[in-house]
């Protein structure tokens, strides 16, 4: 799928952006989650992503958090650490806000453990993360699980949601510092895995 001047492409989904070619890498610097996942990821999150938060926390080129802003979030926030993948996640938002001037985007080019922070979220913000961390595939990828799981425990951030996307091969924890895990689907290699603090499993249960 490529567009007119032969970049690759990814399409929104569904929602107000719906068919909006988001552009890729032509290279393997990013790995954008396949259409079946992405869609069975969102069909998951109907009820919880309107007017929510939805922090891609390494973002790549956007594909998972814009298709949250088309369905309905009403803040997203991107961190990507490499430099080329950065620009074409600034070329991918400059193309939802040529749609909406107004919608709230934040991107921030560097390293998802040292730049999130509790202070870029209010007491109002809903706040959903997706973590899709990258890895080497020819090396033990377990470290990179571990520094995410470490991320969460250190900032105590009051997360609505917590979705990994991993390796299937990977056994995720049952708990994450206040973090239950309620779900897991799987897609052949990778895996989703989701996540909601304890107090909220006690209210539903209630």
């Amino acid at each position: 799928m490529t567009n007119k001047s032969n970049q690759s492409t990814i399409q929104i989904i569904a929602g107000r952006f719906k068919g909006t070619r988001l552009a890729m890498p032509t290279n393997s610097l990013t790995r954008p989650s396949k259409s079946i996942l992405k869609e069975s990821l969102f069909n998951t999150l109907t009820n919880d992503i309107w007017g929510s938060c939805f922090v891609e926390a390494f973002g790549g080129i956007g594909s998972i958090g814009l298709e949250a802003l088309s369905r309905g979030a009403k803040k997203a926030i991107f961190f990507e650490q490499n430099k080329q993948a950065f620009s074409i996640l600034t070329q991918n938002i400059k193309l939802i806000k040529a749609k909406d001037p107004n919608i709230c985007i934040q991107s921030f080019c560097g390293d998802t453990f040292a730049l999130l922070s509790p202070s870029l979220f209010t007491p109002q913000d809903r706040a959903i993360i997706y973590l899709d961390p990258p890895f080497d595939i020819r090396q033990n990828h377990t470290d990179i699980y571990e520094r995410c799981f470490c991320l969460l425990t250190r900032l105590k951030i009051p997360w609505h949601l917590v979705v990994f996307e991993h390796s299937s091969a990977y056994k995720m924890p049952e708990n994450i510092s206040h973090l239950s895990i309620i779900r897991q689907k799987k897609f052949g290699k990778s895996t989703l895995s989701y996540y909601t603090p304890y107090q909220t499993i006690k209210e539903n249960n209630a």
